[in-house]
């Protein structure tokens, strides 16, 4: 990792952290004003005692974000620099080249001139997520599909493919004509995506043994369940992102214990709404697409089922039907798939006076049911975070995907320290 610090936020008392960090195999460049640039003489050195690995100049650095022919700043991957700044110009140009960022304002994370910088780095670096090499079971005389990382070297794969006006004619976010510095500001983003805790990013591909296959399309999972993919038209219609899409999905339910998944296509693209429904996701309609694409897109979603006994399902019945019970979440041991524990259940209700909990016995299982104000789930503050994790058993709209989701939500920032 490289820290990039603007020479005029340094504070003395983050030199025992830099040493350390230098300590720890990484490196720290100094960023200088154009100002300092024309005036060295003049630039005292608070950090004399912990000296950078290198010295930068803003003029340098904005010329190689804005592809200006000029002497190019010192090359590492963008997810790897983190630039700590006060300018809004550089800390947005730092994002939209794949950097992390630190700053009073407008920064990834807020560091201000007397926090501890060890404590924000770490809230920071807390956020990256481990993207998983993801394989198919193979079969007899079929290569297996694997689901890798992302690699550099795809740039050229992504080109090619993106190029094709028949794939982007059918997608949401691929622009056409598609140009070599689109496929790598998507890669950079794609890398920030994961450091930031937003999501995971795989390349489809089909190798042989011992080779680095090259990418034959893509598939994306974001933080709340929200899937995207697509494949190369020469690779269309052979089912790989259906199978693509079950492997992720097994990632998302089984690993990650999201609650749902969802998708969104253009409505007469239908081969994805084709893919989706092998999925066994349920088609929810049309919505409002977003500010990039406001034409309206079919929306499908797929709830994560628990594996629940015949008798523990026709013992949910009565909750299951009361038309009262607006939401049921079933949360602890048994929503993540650990059986033997207590069968607990949180019951948002309308207004019929229910309230408190129960015990039973159902199929050899004790069972607790806590009764809870629909209120709940309608974007108030009140969160219960032993529900995280739950498993949605009905569901109104998405009042109860909404409030699992500002569960994790929450949980995210709680780890990482964001404000």
């Amino acid at each position: 990792m490289e820290l990039l610090i603007e020479a005029a936020l340094w504070q003395p008392h983050w030199q025992g952290v830099l040493l350390a960090w230098q300590g720890q195999g990484h490196r720290w460049q100094l960023l200088l004003s154009k100002r300092a640039e024309r005036q060295p003489g003049r630039l005292t050195a608070p950090w004399a005692d912990c000296p950078p690995d290198g010295t930068l100049t803003a003029s340098v650095l904005l010329a190689t974000w804005l592809d200006e022919e000029q002497a190019p700043a010192e090359q590492a991957c963008a997810s790897q620099r983190i630039l700590i700044s006060a300018s809004s110009v550089l800390l947005t140009l730092a994002k939209e080249s794949g950097l992390l960022t630190l700053g009073p304002r407008g920064a990834d994370l807020p560091l201000a001139a007397d926090d501890d910088l060890a404590l924000v780095l770490q809230r920071l670096l807390g956020r990256r997520l481990n993207i998983p090499t993801l394989y198919e079971q193979p079969v007899a005389d079929a290569p297996a599909l694997v689901l890798r990382p992302l690699l550099p070297t795809d740039e050229a794969d992504i080109v090619r493919y993106c190029s094709d006006e028949a794939l982007a004619r059918y997608t949401l976010n691929i622009p056409h004509p598609y140009s070599p510095d689109c496929a790598r500001d998507w890669l950079a983003m794609s890398e920030r995506k994961t450091a930031l805790g937003m999501g995971w990013t795989w390349a489809l591909t089909l190798p042989s043994e011992g080779d680095t296959a090259p990418l034959l399309g893509v598939i994306s999972l974001h933080w709340n369940g929200e899937l995207a993919w697509w494949v190369g038209v020469p690779w269309q219609n052979r089912g790989l992102a259906t199978r693509a899409g079950r492997l992720v999905r097994a990632f998302a339910f089984e690993q990650q214990r999201l609650p749902a998944l969802s998708a969104r296509h253009m409505p007469d693209n239908l081969a994805s709404g084709r893919v989706m429904a092998k999925l066994g996701m349920h088609y929810c309609g049309r919505r409002k697409g977003t500010d990039s694409h406001p034409a309206e897109v079919s929306y499908w979603r797929l709830d994560r089922s628990p594996v629940l006994a015949d008798g523990m399902l026709a013992g949910l019945a009565p909750w299951l039907e009361d038309p009262h019970v607006a939401v049921i979440i079933l949360h602890g041991p048994w929503a993540r798939g650990e059986y033997g524990g207590v069968l607990e259940l949180a019951l948002f209700m309308m207004d019929d006076g229910r309230t408190g909990s129960e015990t039973r016995w159902l199929a050899g299982t004790e069972l607790v049911a806590r009764y809870h104000p629909l209120c709940w789930l309608e974007g108030g503050s009140i969160l219960q975070p032993s529900h995280r994790g739950g498993a949605l058993l009905k569901e109104r709209g998405e009042r109860g995907l909404a409030y699992l989701l500002r569960l994790l939500r929450e949980h995210i920032v709680e780890r990482t320290g964001e404000r």
